[in-house]
């Protein structure tokens, strides 16, 4: 029987130790290996055809854009898209941003995610850079990376990294599987490719809202902790105040219902705003996560219906910034957090996370502000992240364990650690046990203030997993 080589890790909060991270990142090493010797079955036939609908659609888009302005444009042309948007449509950035070159306003990512609400075209734009980015990255690049390993079947090997990100994440490169785009439409079709073998399925089992479970242990915020306490769910909790709801949450056997918390108008904005606060993003930055929602209709920007009145953005900066200052006042505990997390980079230079991680922090002595705050933000940031990390290797070393110790590895497969779930394939037959197995370790990983939850789901392919 293997040493279990994650014993004696432990939670520290009291300062920096690198035995115990060496001990937490050595514990996970075993199934790393694993995951990047077993590789990803895909369906070379897939992506050929995904090739050519990602073409359609992009040919589809550009039209769209054209009646939705008047003028027919490359859209993979960054120069012809400038001229559309800040010349002949008169859009304006908040913050102007150039090329390197200085030649014309820029229409990077960034740049168009932030003016997405002042025209219905921007964010047809931006689904054609992500399907030229998808086509390119991921679908051409596919067939070429993958390796045969038997008559018919094609496996991608993933290259794990463990130490190139400061809070112990992990990468991946050739291609980063990590950052497959399985949030969108398109990149779920991408997903799909990745197959398995007949009686086996895909088997997903992640950690549920880590990272604000992690900020209501570390900041100890009584609304927020007995949210958790009661089982609650902390974005319906949040959407109740922050749109001042009638709140007629109840519990029966299923868990617990929010009557009038609509998924879409008060859920989503609330969990986008939790998420963006506890990693202290502006009313700017939370304005690019918020959905392109018309207030006459309620359609996407992107579906915008020319029957309607015109389109007209729900959110903009100012209301983003009323959200965002609800958010502090439903759970006050969470500003002494940052503030002690503050502390901490400006006096020792450093901060670090509850497994003893450190970052250096040495930027918050700059004269320039700008880059103060950037340092702040990325010291407040780490201990979240860092923690959030290191339940999954300790999780990934207790699985690994009874793996071996219990001869699951004909009948289960670890394949990815993504941020807070860990995906494999799994016998049909078997998922019941093993998902409990892995469950349980998730749950039982670590004892915070608040429980730690984690579930489970299975599909025949990765794109059909649900997210």
């Amino acid at each position: 029987m293997r040493q279990r080589c994650y014993g004696g890790v432990r939670l520290l909060g009291e300062g920096p130790s690198p035995d115990n991270v060496a001990r937490l990142d050595h514990g996970a090493l075993p199934m790393t290996h694993a995951m990047m010797q077993r590789g990803l079955q895909v369906d070379l036939d897939h992506f050929k055809t995904m090739e050519q609908t990602l073409t359609d659609d992009m040919d589809r888009v550009t039209e769209e854009v054209r009646q939705l302005t008047g003028y027919y444009v490359n859209l993979g042309s960054g120069p012809q898209v400038s001229q559309l948007l800040f010349k002949k449509l008169g859009l304006k950035q908040a913050r102007l941003k150039m090329t390197k070159s200085g030649d014309r306003e820029s229409v990077e990512n960034e740049v168009l995610v932030a003016i997405q609400h002042d025209h219905p075209c921007v964010p047809k734009i931006l689904n054609y850079k992500e399907y030229d980015k998808l086509r390119g990255t991921y679908v051409v690049p596919m067939p070429r990376l993958a390796r045969r390993v038997g008559h018919g079947e094609w496996r991608m090997f993933p290259n794990l990294g463990t130490t190139r990100i400061p809070s112990g994440r992990f990468n991946c490169k050739e291609p980063n599987l990590l950052a497959m785009p399985n949030r969108t439409p398109r990149g779920r079709e991408i997903c799909q490719g990745f197959i398995t073998s007949p009686g086996w399925v895909y088997l997903s089992v992640d950690e549920s809202q880590i990272e604000p479970r992690t900020v209501a242990h570390r900041s100890q915020d009584a609304a927020l902790t007995a949210v958790y306490e009661n089982e609650e769910d902390i974005y319906s909790d949040f959407a109740i105040a922050a749109f001042r709801l009638p709140d007629h949450r109840y519990r029966d056997r299923d868990g617990w219902h929010y009557p009038g918390v609509d998924k879409k108008r008060h859920r989503f904005p609330a969990k986008t705003c939790t998420l963006a606060a506890i990693y202290r993003v502006t009313a700017v930055g939370l304005l690019e996560q918020m959905p392109t929602v018309c207030r006459n209709c309620w359609a996407e920007a992107s579906d915008h219906p020319d029957t309607c009145l015109g389109f007209q953005p729900l959110w903009n900066e100012d209301n983003c910034q009323e959200i965002i200052n609800s958010f502090y006042t439903t759970y006050p505990g969470i500003i002494p957090m940052q503030k002690e997390d503050d502390r901490r980079a400006k006096q020792y230079g450093y901060v670090w996370d509850d497994w003893g991680r450190l970052l250096h922090t040495t930027a918050v002595r700059s004269v320039h502000e700008y880059v103060v705050s950037a340092a702040l933000r990325e010291a407040g940031n780490m201990p979240i992240q860092g923690f959030a990390c290191g339940t999954l290797k300790l999780v990934m070393a207790q699985v690994q364990d009874v793996i071996e110790e219990c001869g699951l590895d004909e009948l289960y497969h670890p394949l990815l650690p993504i941020h807070d779930e860990i995906l494999g394939e799994c016998r049909e037959d078997m998922v019941e046990d093993v998902s409990g197995m892995i469950t349980e370790c998730f749950e039982r990983c670590v004892g915070l203030r608040v429980p730690i939850r984690a579930s489970s789901a299975t599909a025949v392919n990765w794109g059909s997993l649900p997210k």
